[in-house]
């Protein structure tokens, strides 16, 4: 943390549009990173795939040694 508390003598001397810049570049956007529905749907949909497959073969190997 800054250890000058002291108020810049300069601050008079910007413009609006510069103070809002400073403030859009000191706090991005959160929503920036955020997934849309269609992206989360997706990756839903991913995960339960790989979770079915996983399943499955558990499955068939469960039987493939029972049986032999």
């Amino acid at each position: 943390m800054l250890a000058n508390h002291e108020p810049d003598p300069n601050i008079e001397d910007l413009s609006d549009t510069e103070m809002y810049d400073a403030i859009r570049y000191l706090e991005p956007d959160p929503r920036a990173n955020e997934m849309d529905g269609d992206d989360q749907d997706k990756v839903n949909g991913g995960v339960i795939c790989v979770c079915l497959y996983a399943a499955i073969l558990v499955c068939l190997a469960f039987l493939w040694f029972y049986w032999r």
